[in-house]
Protein backbone atom coordinates (compact mmCIF):
# COMPACT_ATOMS: atom_id res chain seq x y z
CA UNK A 1 0.00 0.00 0.00
CA UNK A 2 1.25 3.45 -0.93
CA UNK A 3 1.23 6.42 1.42
CA UNK A 4 0.09 8.66 -1.45
CA UNK A 5 -1.08 8.16 -5.00
CA UNK A 6 -0.84 11.44 -6.90
CA UNK A 7 -3.30 11.65 -9.78
CA UNK A 8 -2.05 14.04 -12.42
CA UNK A 9 1.44 14.66 -13.77
CA UNK A 10 1.27 18.40 -14.39
CA UNK A 11 3.20 20.98 -12.34
CA UNK A 12 1.03 20.44 -9.22
CA UNK A 13 1.37 16.67 -9.32
CA UNK A 14 5.10 16.70 -10.07
CA UNK A 15 5.77 19.16 -7.25
CA UNK A 16 3.65 17.08 -4.88
CA UNK A 17 5.93 14.15 -5.69
CA UNK A 18 9.11 16.13 -5.09
CA UNK A 19 7.87 17.15 -1.64
CA UNK A 20 6.55 13.67 -0.87
CA UNK A 21 10.05 12.36 -1.58
CA UNK A 22 11.48 14.92 0.83
CA UNK A 23 9.10 13.53 3.46
CA UNK A 24 10.20 9.95 2.61
CA UNK A 25 6.65 9.00 1.67
CA UNK A 26 6.07 5.88 -0.40
CA UNK A 27 4.19 7.21 -3.40
CA UNK A 28 3.67 7.19 -7.15
CA UNK A 29 2.21 9.45 -9.85
CA UNK A 30 -0.44 8.44 -12.37
CA UNK A 31 -1.00 10.86 -15.25
CA UNK A 32 -2.03 10.56 -18.86
CA UNK A 33 0.39 13.21 -20.12
CA UNK A 34 3.44 14.58 -18.31
CA UNK A 35 3.30 18.34 -17.87
CA UNK A 36 -0.39 18.71 -18.70
CA UNK A 37 -1.20 22.10 -20.23
CA UNK A 38 2.25 23.37 -19.19
CA UNK A 39 3.86 21.11 -21.79
CA UNK A 40 1.88 22.84 -24.57
CA UNK A 41 3.13 26.35 -23.79
CA UNK A 42 5.71 27.44 -26.41
CA UNK A 43 7.33 30.00 -24.09
CA UNK A 44 6.86 30.78 -20.40
CA UNK A 45 8.06 34.19 -19.28
CA UNK A 46 6.81 34.44 -15.71
CA UNK A 47 8.14 31.34 -13.96
CA UNK A 48 10.74 32.22 -11.28
CA UNK A 49 14.31 31.35 -12.15
CA UNK A 50 13.84 31.46 -15.94
CA UNK A 51 13.87 34.54 -18.15
CA UNK A 52 12.01 32.33 -20.58
CA UNK A 53 11.59 28.58 -20.91
CA UNK A 54 9.43 26.39 -23.09
CA UNK A 55 6.73 24.31 -21.46
CA UNK A 56 8.35 21.19 -22.84
CA UNK A 57 11.74 22.00 -21.28
CA UNK A 58 10.24 22.92 -17.91
CA UNK A 59 8.24 19.68 -17.93
CA UNK A 60 11.36 17.65 -18.69
CA UNK A 61 13.24 19.29 -15.81
CA UNK A 62 10.43 18.57 -13.34
CA UNK A 63 10.00 14.98 -14.55
CA UNK A 64 13.76 14.39 -14.30
CA UNK A 65 13.79 15.67 -10.73
CA UNK A 66 10.94 13.33 -9.79
CA UNK A 67 12.53 10.29 -11.43
CA UNK A 68 15.96 11.01 -9.94
CA UNK A 69 14.35 10.37 -6.55
CA UNK A 70 13.32 6.90 -7.72
CA UNK A 71 9.62 7.67 -8.13
CA UNK A 72 7.48 5.95 -10.75
CA UNK A 73 5.37 8.01 -13.13
CA UNK A 74 2.75 5.75 -14.67
CA UNK A 75 1.38 7.24 -17.88
CA UNK A 76 -2.14 5.95 -17.61
CA UNK A 77 -5.62 7.30 -16.89
CA UNK A 78 -7.33 6.78 -13.54
CA UNK A 79 -10.90 5.63 -14.06
CA UNK A 80 -12.08 5.00 -10.49
CA UNK A 81 -11.25 5.77 -6.86
CA UNK A 82 -12.93 3.54 -4.30
CA UNK A 83 -12.96 3.88 -0.51
CA UNK A 84 -11.53 0.86 1.33
CA UNK A 85 -10.86 0.19 5.02
CA UNK A 86 -7.28 1.47 5.14
CA UNK A 87 -7.63 4.19 2.52
CA UNK A 88 -8.48 4.06 -1.17
CA UNK A 89 -8.23 1.76 -4.17
CA UNK A 90 -7.24 3.46 -7.43
CA UNK A 91 -8.04 1.77 -10.75
CA UNK A 92 -6.61 2.73 -14.14
CA UNK A 93 -7.76 2.40 -17.72
CA UNK A 94 -5.16 -0.30 -18.39
CA UNK A 95 -6.60 -2.47 -15.59
CA UNK A 96 -3.99 -1.77 -12.90
CA UNK A 97 -5.06 -1.22 -9.28
CA UNK A 98 -3.20 0.42 -6.41
CA UNK A 99 -4.03 0.73 -2.72
CA UNK A 100 -3.12 3.96 -0.99
CA UNK A 101 -3.67 5.67 2.35
CA UNK A 102 -4.18 9.09 0.76
CA UNK A 103 -4.86 10.62 -2.66
CA UNK A 104 -3.73 13.97 -4.04
CA UNK A 105 -5.96 15.01 -6.93
CA UNK A 106 -3.93 17.17 -9.34
CA UNK A 107 -5.84 16.56 -12.55
CA UNK A 108 -5.96 20.24 -13.53
CA UNK A 109 -8.31 21.52 -16.18
CA UNK A 110 -8.72 20.68 -19.81
CA UNK A 111 -8.97 23.74 -22.03
CA UNK A 112 -12.17 23.92 -23.97
CA UNK A 113 -11.65 23.75 -27.69
CA UNK A 114 -13.59 25.31 -30.50
CA UNK A 115 -13.86 21.89 -32.19
CA UNK A 116 -13.63 23.35 -35.68
CA UNK A 117 -11.65 22.11 -38.68
CA UNK A 118 -7.97 23.08 -38.55
CA UNK A 119 -7.79 23.58 -34.78
CA UNK A 120 -5.76 20.47 -33.95
CA UNK A 121 -3.60 20.86 -37.05
CA UNK A 122 -2.42 24.36 -36.09
CA UNK A 123 -1.87 23.94 -32.33
CA UNK A 124 1.61 25.39 -31.77
CA UNK A 125 1.58 26.77 -35.30
CA UNK A 126 -0.36 29.90 -34.51
CA UNK A 127 -3.11 28.42 -32.33
CA UNK A 128 -2.58 28.76 -28.58
CA UNK A 129 -4.75 28.47 -25.47
CA UNK A 130 -3.28 31.09 -23.14
CA UNK A 131 -2.77 34.66 -24.29
CA UNK A 132 -0.90 35.79 -21.16
CA UNK A 133 1.49 32.80 -21.22
CA UNK A 134 3.14 33.43 -24.56
CA UNK A 135 6.28 35.32 -25.52
CA UNK A 136 6.12 38.50 -27.57
CA UNK A 137 6.49 36.75 -30.92
CA UNK A 138 3.28 38.47 -32.01
CA UNK A 139 4.86 41.93 -32.08
CA UNK A 140 3.39 44.03 -34.89
CA UNK A 141 1.21 41.10 -35.95
CA UNK A 142 -2.53 40.73 -36.46
CA UNK A 143 -3.97 38.46 -33.78
CA UNK A 144 -7.35 37.38 -32.45
CA UNK A 145 -8.76 36.09 -29.19
CA UNK A 146 -11.73 33.73 -29.20
CA UNK A 147 -13.90 34.24 -26.13
CA UNK A 148 -15.62 36.97 -24.17
CA UNK A 149 -15.00 36.45 -20.44
CA UNK A 150 -12.22 37.79 -18.21
CA UNK A 151 -9.40 35.60 -19.54
CA UNK A 152 -10.14 36.53 -23.15
CA UNK A 153 -10.52 40.25 -22.44
CA UNK A 154 -7.43 40.48 -20.23
CA UNK A 155 -5.49 38.61 -22.91
CA UNK A 156 -6.68 40.98 -25.62
CA UNK A 157 -5.55 44.01 -23.61
CA UNK A 158 -2.11 42.49 -23.07
CA UNK A 159 -1.77 41.50 -26.72
CA UNK A 160 -2.62 45.03 -27.83
CA UNK A 161 0.50 46.35 -26.13
CA UNK A 162 2.68 44.85 -28.87
CA UNK A 163 0.42 43.51 -31.63
CA UNK A 164 -0.62 45.76 -34.49
CA UNK A 165 -4.26 44.66 -34.37
CA UNK A 166 -6.33 42.55 -31.96
CA UNK A 167 -9.73 41.07 -32.75
CA UNK A 168 -11.99 39.66 -30.05
CA UNK A 169 -14.25 37.10 -31.69
CA UNK A 170 -17.22 36.37 -29.47
CA UNK A 171 -20.45 34.47 -29.98
CA UNK A 172 -22.37 36.67 -27.54
CA UNK A 173 -23.84 40.13 -27.84
CA UNK A 174 -21.95 41.58 -24.86
CA UNK A 175 -18.57 40.82 -23.29
CA UNK A 176 -18.72 39.16 -19.85
CA UNK A 177 -15.61 40.72 -18.31
CA UNK A 178 -14.90 42.94 -15.33
CA UNK A 179 -15.41 46.70 -15.86
CA UNK A 180 -11.64 47.37 -15.74
CA UNK A 181 -11.06 45.25 -18.85
CA UNK A 182 -14.14 46.58 -20.62
CA UNK A 183 -12.96 50.17 -20.17
CA UNK A 184 -9.50 49.38 -21.57
CA UNK A 185 -10.97 47.55 -24.54
CA UNK A 186 -13.30 50.45 -25.40
CA UNK A 187 -10.45 52.96 -25.19
CA UNK A 188 -7.92 50.95 -27.20
CA UNK A 189 -8.05 51.71 -30.94
CA UNK A 190 -6.11 48.52 -31.70
CA UNK A 191 -8.87 46.27 -30.34
CA UNK A 192 -11.96 45.45 -32.39
CA UNK A 193 -14.74 43.26 -31.00
CA UNK A 194 -16.69 41.06 -33.42
CA UNK A 195 -19.92 40.32 -31.57
CA UNK A 196 -22.35 37.51 -32.43
CA UNK A 197 -19.62 35.90 -34.49
CA UNK A 198 -18.50 32.27 -34.62
CA UNK A 199 -15.27 30.77 -35.96
CA UNK A 200 -16.15 27.99 -38.39
CA UNK A 201 -12.66 26.96 -39.55
CA UNK A 202 -8.99 27.68 -38.93
CA UNK A 203 -6.95 27.91 -42.12
CA UNK A 204 -3.29 28.14 -43.02
CA UNK A 205 -0.46 26.77 -45.11
CA UNK A 206 1.83 23.83 -44.38
CA UNK A 207 3.75 25.87 -41.80
CA UNK A 208 1.40 28.19 -39.91
CA UNK A 209 -2.09 29.55 -39.41
CA UNK A 210 -2.98 32.33 -41.83
CA UNK A 211 -6.53 33.13 -40.80
CA UNK A 212 -9.96 31.98 -39.68
CA UNK A 213 -13.32 31.67 -41.36
CA UNK A 214 -16.09 33.44 -39.48
CA UNK A 215 -19.84 33.82 -39.79
CA UNK A 216 -22.71 35.38 -37.83
CA UNK A 217 -24.07 33.15 -35.06
CA UNK A 218 -27.46 33.31 -36.73
CA UNK A 219 -27.84 31.08 -39.74
CA UNK A 220 -28.18 34.08 -42.03
CA UNK A 221 -25.00 35.70 -43.29
CA UNK A 222 -22.08 34.72 -45.44
CA UNK A 223 -18.84 33.12 -44.27
CA UNK A 224 -15.89 35.50 -44.42
CA UNK A 225 -12.17 34.89 -44.00
CA UNK A 226 -10.25 36.99 -41.49
CA UNK A 227 -6.49 37.18 -42.04
CA UNK A 228 -4.54 36.48 -38.82
CA UNK A 229 -1.09 35.49 -37.68
CA UNK A 230 -2.03 34.21 -34.20
CA UNK A 231 -5.25 32.89 -32.62
CA UNK A 232 -5.62 32.58 -28.84
CA UNK A 233 -8.53 30.41 -27.73
CA UNK A 234 -9.74 31.57 -24.31
CA UNK A 235 -13.12 29.93 -23.78
CA UNK A 236 -12.46 28.41 -20.37
CA UNK A 237 -11.59 25.01 -19.04
CA UNK A 238 -13.25 21.94 -17.56
CA UNK A 239 -11.93 20.82 -14.15
CA UNK A 240 -10.97 17.15 -13.89
CA UNK A 241 -13.11 16.39 -10.86
CA UNK A 242 -15.33 13.52 -12.02
CA UNK A 243 -13.17 10.93 -10.23
CA UNK A 244 -13.91 12.21 -6.74
CA UNK A 245 -17.59 13.11 -7.11
CA UNK A 246 -18.72 9.53 -6.26
CA UNK A 247 -16.72 9.77 -3.02
CA UNK A 248 -18.79 12.75 -1.92
CA UNK A 249 -16.08 15.38 -2.37
CA UNK A 250 -17.69 18.80 -2.33
CA UNK A 251 -17.45 21.14 -5.33
CA UNK A 252 -17.93 24.88 -5.70
CA UNK A 253 -20.54 26.28 -8.15
CA UNK A 254 -17.96 26.22 -10.95
CA UNK A 255 -17.28 22.50 -10.52
CA UNK A 256 -13.89 22.96 -8.83
CA UNK A 257 -12.89 21.07 -5.67
CA UNK A 258 -13.64 22.78 -2.38
CA UNK A 259 -10.65 22.70 -0.01
CA UNK A 260 -9.54 24.39 3.19
CA UNK A 261 -6.27 26.25 3.68
CA UNK A 262 -4.48 22.89 4.02
CA UNK A 263 -5.89 21.77 0.66
CA UNK A 264 -7.91 19.08 2.44
CA UNK A 265 -11.28 18.15 0.96
CA UNK A 266 -14.28 17.23 3.08
CA UNK A 267 -13.34 13.54 2.61
CA UNK A 268 -10.49 12.57 4.99
CA UNK A 269 -7.42 11.43 3.07
CA UNK A 270 -8.34 13.20 -0.18
CA UNK A 271 -6.34 16.34 -1.00
CA UNK A 272 -6.37 18.52 -4.10
CA UNK A 273 -3.81 20.78 -5.76
CA UNK A 274 -3.42 22.94 -8.84
CA UNK A 275 -6.04 24.17 -11.30
CA UNK A 276 -8.63 21.64 -10.11
CA UNK A 277 -8.91 23.55 -6.80
CA UNK A 278 -11.51 26.22 -6.14
CA UNK A 279 -10.21 29.61 -7.29
CA UNK A 280 -10.36 30.85 -3.71
CA UNK A 281 -7.08 29.00 -3.17
CA UNK A 282 -5.56 28.81 -6.66
CA UNK A 283 -5.12 30.75 -9.89
CA UNK A 284 -4.44 29.14 -13.26
CA UNK A 285 -0.71 29.74 -13.31
CA UNK A 286 2.22 27.30 -13.07
CA UNK A 287 3.67 29.03 -10.00
CA UNK A 288 0.33 28.69 -8.19
CA UNK A 289 0.09 25.01 -9.12
CA UNK A 290 3.63 24.39 -7.86
CA UNK A 291 2.88 26.09 -4.54
CA UNK A 292 -0.33 24.15 -3.99
CA UNK A 293 1.39 20.88 -4.91
CA UNK A 294 3.97 21.49 -2.19
CA UNK A 295 1.28 22.32 0.36
CA UNK A 296 -0.84 19.27 -0.52
CA UNK A 297 2.04 16.87 0.17
CA UNK A 298 2.91 18.71 3.37
CA UNK A 299 -0.69 18.36 4.54
CA UNK A 300 -0.81 14.71 3.50
CA UNK A 301 2.35 14.09 5.54
CA UNK A 302 0.74 15.67 8.61
CA UNK A 303 -2.41 13.61 8.06
CA UNK A 304 -0.44 10.36 7.82
CA UNK A 305 1.50 11.26 10.93
CA UNK A 306 -1.76 11.72 12.83
CA UNK A 307 -2.98 8.38 11.49
CA UNK A 308 0.23 6.71 12.74
CA UNK A 309 0.87 5.33 9.26
CA UNK A 310 3.19 2.31 9.75
CA UNK A 311 5.17 2.85 6.53
CA UNK A 312 6.30 6.22 7.85
CA UNK A 313 6.77 5.60 11.53
CA UNK A 314 7.51 1.86 11.60
CA UNK A 315 11.11 2.17 10.37
CA UNK A 316 13.95 3.86 12.19
CA UNK A 317 15.35 4.89 8.79
CA UNK A 318 12.34 7.05 7.95
CA UNK A 319 12.40 10.45 9.56
CA UNK A 320 10.93 13.83 8.89
CA UNK A 321 13.43 15.78 6.76
CA UNK A 322 15.27 18.70 8.23
CA UNK A 323 14.57 22.15 6.69
CA UNK A 324 17.81 21.92 4.71
CA UNK A 325 16.66 18.61 3.17
CA UNK A 326 13.34 20.13 2.16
Amino acid sequence: MYDIVIIGSGPAGLTSSIYASCFRLNHMIIGASNGGLMALAPDILNYPGFTEVSGKDLTEKMVSQVKNKGIEILNDTVTKIEKINEGFKVETQSGKTFDTKTVILATGTERRRLNVPGEIEYIGKGVQYCAICERFDYENKIVAVAGGANAACQGAVQLSHVASKVYIIYRGAELRCDPIWMAQIKNDPKIEVLYNTAITEIVGDSQRLTGVKIKPVSQDGEIKELNLERLFIEIGGVPGTSLVIPLGVEMDPGGYVKVNEKLETNVPGIFAAGDVVSHKFSIEQISSAVGSGARASTSAFSYLKQQNAPSIWGSSQIQRPTPSQQ
